[in-house]
């Protein structure tokens, strides 16, 4: 191994910190909160792929937005990575069981949102285990995915570092995955199978992250905010005593009253209730 003289040190040193300060500041320096008309809630006709760890994420943190975006008549696809078949301690629970009662539950919520379960994509890996999923294959399944639909706006997991680390294990996968598959839909080279299918490169234009700790974009969703609740609370095996023992008989009884805490808890700004992004162009 050549060694560097030692006089040359401390200015190798300095040449080293002056090149990485550019890099940490773009690091950690967050994005402005966005002041444009460019209002994604306003939008009309345009295309939106939400990418969610698992069957619930995009409810609890978009289901307003995605409401108003059902409403106005934008098309809504949404990638679910994990059956979420592990989320329970009823003892006579199985995996199989959970994952049809999982799967329901996001048809569910999202007819409840406008979104038809047609537009559901499972890519069907279990619960809690995505970091042990072969990374390669899970980029190219997602990147495959943007490619198909050729989104105008990406709905994700923040992978921003100041977050990341608290998230569970599908979370950080998935945020981490998503932001590589975005880029690897961008660029004909990194799947040239995925070209030789037919899907061709595609630039995802905009992205809204979710589970952010640097937001700077914030949805009034007043309007939207019971059909949010109603949504979020037909995740019901995820509740109370039903991630005990669920219980069939109780489904109905259950959603209405979380679907009634759900709201009376909802994020409030000025007396509006809110969901908040990190909205980012960088990808």
């Amino acid at each position: 191994m050549s060694r560097v003289p030692a006089p040359l040190l401390p200015a190798l040193a300095l040449v080293v910190a002056g090149a990485a300060a550019p890099a940490a500041a773009q690091v950690s320096r967050p994005e402005p909160v966005y002041e444009g008309s460019d209002r994604i809630e306003e939008w009309s006709a345009r295309r939106i792929l939400v990418v969610t760890p698992h069957p619930d994420d995009e409810t609890f943190t978009s289901g307003g937005t995605l409401a108003m975006l059902a409403a106005n008549g934008n098309e809504i696809r949404v990638v679910v990575y994990t059956t979420d078949n592990a989320g329970s301690r009823d003892p006579s629970m199985t995996k199989d069981r959970l994952k049809a009662i999982r799967r329901a539950e996001e048809e569910e919520a999202c007819r409840i949102l406008g979104i038809p379960k047609e537009n559901i994509v499972w890519l069907g890996h279990d619960d809690g285990m995505l970091e042990y999923v072969d990374r390669r294959e899970l980029t190219r399944q997602v990147a495959r995915e943007i490619r198909r639909f050729k989104p105008d706006a990406l709905f994700s997991v923040d992978p921003g570092s100041p977050y990341e680390q608290y998230h569970k294990s599908d979370h950080r996968s998935g945020a981490i995955i998503t932001v590589d598959a975005i880029r690897a839909a961008r660029w004909r080279l990194y799947f040239p199978e995925l070209e030789a299918e037919g899907f061709e490169a595609w630039s995802v234009p905009l992205v809204f992250f979710y589970y952010s700790a640097s937001p700077n974009y914030t949805v009034d969703i007043t309007g939207v905010a019971e059909t949010k609740a109603r949504a979020s609370a037909a995740h019901i095996s995820q509740f109370g005593s039903m991630v005990d023992r669920y219980d069939p008989a109780a489904v109905e009884e259950q959603r209405k009253e979380w679907a009634a805490r759900l709201l009376e808890r909802a994020e409030r700004e000025n007396g509006r209730v809110v969901e908040r992004f990190r909205r980012s162009t960088a990808y």
